[in-house]
């Protein structure tokens, strides 16, 4: 693979320059020409089950965070990014930041990174199985802080690839908030998400807290019975795990710019 350098460029053109950005090609009568994506965010049906969300772009930013010089580009753009809010704050200072806790595990490269490039500390949790999975059941996993932790009266923020959900999210701002620490605020690569933008609202401290994204690019996702997207489902159009299945994935968005 060739070492990939940044140009200029917007970041998720970069991110596809990295082999890592899918949108589902279509012909011209609106057909899908490759697969849809599932998604980690989950609900419930009227059954009862938890069933994966559908949709048709996916970021992995795996793809991207083994090339140094991109890693580093990122970095700076985000911090730029922070900067700014934070100079437009009157509750966040820049000052009050000890460091950058990385989301297992796409958040935990640009952590680092973006303690390196600022001199801040890094830290990260990490998953810690509490039951194994069986044939009729999921492995079970929580939390937890095991190689180093954050400090009382600290200030963190989180840093993960991509935001949707926010359940990790949440996740850790409890854990941070048991030791005492606080969470000043969220930073993504890419902030897909429908309903928080520059801000999610925290269950736990019942307010919101900013979210500072270098791509805030709100990305449709759908139940799978639902009309735009069943037909693909019933038909198996899907690839259900996208990281283990990107080279189906980017087949056939090369296929489709041949034609095109």
């Amino acid at each position: 693979m060739e070492t990939v350098t940044p140009q200029g460029e917007h970041p998720l053109k970069l991110l596809e320059r990295c082999g890592g950005y899918y949108e589902c090609p279509r012909a011209a009568n609106g057909r899908r020409l490759g697969p849809l994506v599932g998604y980690a965010g989950r609900y419930q049906d009227g059954s009862g089950r938890k069933l994966q969300y559908v949709g048709e772009i996916y970021a992995n930013f795996a793809m991207a965070e083994r090339h140094g010089a991109v890693l580093k580009w990122v970095a700076n753009g985000l911090l730029a990014h922070l900067a700014g809010y934070t100079e437009d704050s009157d509750s966040v200072s820049f000052g009050d930041i000890v460091g950058f806790c990385g989301a297992p595990e796409g958040g935990k490269a640009l952590a680092n990174a973006l303690a390196i490039a600022f001199g801040k500390q890094y830290i990260f949790p990490e998953k810690e199985v509490t039951a194994v999975k069986t044939d009729s059941s999921r492995e079970v996993s929580r939390l937890v802080f095991d190689r180093h932790e954050p400090h009382e009266g600290e200030c963190w923020w989180i840093m993960e690839d991509v935001c949707n959900n926010f359940s990790t999210t949440e996740a850790i701002i409890e854990l941070i908030n048991g030791f005492g620490a606080r969470v000043g605020g969220i930073l993504c690569f890419l902030n897909r998400s429908m309903v928080a933008g520059k801000a999610y609202y925290s269950s736990l401290y019942a307010r919101e807290i900013p979210v500072v994204s270098l791509v805030h690019m709100p990305i449709p996702q759908y139940q799978q019975d639902d009309p735009v997207v069943a037909q693909d489902v019933i038909t198996g159009n899907v690839a259900w795990k996208p990281k283990n299945e990107w080279p189906r994935l980017a087949s056939a968005m090369a296929a489709a710019k041949e034609h095109l």
